[in-house]
């Protein structure tokens, strides 16, 4: 089995949605060879999806298996954003909310809600599954070309600020892509963006690190030259 570079989005108990707990997250990890993972667990400011972790205590929690505290931050761009974010190593940046039924122009109103908040907000490292609502169209459209104005604004934030792009691997196995689409990572590319880490969203421990050694192959073949790893600092790995 080779070695699986790493899957900087995992999910454990601490999330509403997983029953998977440290310990049987890092064995599985080893089992896996996955090189350096990190659980970003669910903060979640929307109402929808309302969860809040007791910060001190996740934090002491991974610091005691040596592990980089990591959060999904999730924002509507509406409800208050009262947390510290430098209480994490890692803070993934997510916007959730899609209105029904999905649609292109649902499409349109979340990257317009994704837009304001980047413009707002600048307090994490890399921004998560960006097409995001694609899972959940009925058909798995792609997002139109006629938004990609949108999409560019919002990785030239990125971009400008200093920030990562995610690839987030979990819709290779509902349509053949990762979030972002290999046309938005292709685009990523061509303004610039270099920086890239890699997660398999893994909600159960049987996905964690499935899809990612085919998001590096795609990266790959798109001319991406290496993803990034947290150490005790940021650091390049080469993919190829």
């Amino acid at each position: 089995m080779r070695k699986i570079i790493a899957d900087y989005h995992i999910h454990s108990n601490y999330s509403p949605d997983s029953n998977s707990t440290i310990e049987e997250i890092l064995e599985t990890a080893r089992e896996k060879r996955i090189e350096h993972i990190i659980i970003t667990d669910h903060y979640e400011l929307a109402d929808s999806h309302f969860n809040v972790i007791d910060i001190e205590t996740y934090r002491k929690e991974m610091e005691k298996y040596s592990l980089p505290v990591g959060v999904e931050l999730g924002w509507d761009g509406i409800k208050e954003l009262n947390i510290d974010t430098t209480k994490f190593d890692y803070v993934l940046l997510a916007h959730h909310y899609v209105e029904e039924p999905i649609t292109q122009e649902s499409y349109k109103n979340y990257l317009l809600r994704l837009l304001d908040i980047v413009k707002r907000f600048d307090s994490y490292h890399a921004l998560a599954h960006l097409d995001f609502p694609r899972r959940y169209h009925p058909q798995r459209e792609e997002f139109s070309k006629e938004l990609y104005d949108i999409i560019t604004e919002i990785l030239k934030i990125v971009i400008s600020n200093g920030k990562m792009l995610e690839v987030n691997v979990s819709p290779i196995k509902l349509y053949g892509e990762p979030n972002p689409s290999i046309d938005i990572l292709k685009l990523y590319k061509s303004l610039g963006g270099r920086n890239i880490t890699i997660g398999s969203d893994a909600h159960k421990l049987e996905d964690i690190g499935k899809g990612i050694e085919k998001g590096i192959e795609i990266l790959s073949e798109l001319g991406y030259n290496y993803i990034l790893v947290l150490d005790t600092e940021w650091r390049e790995v080469k993919i190829k």
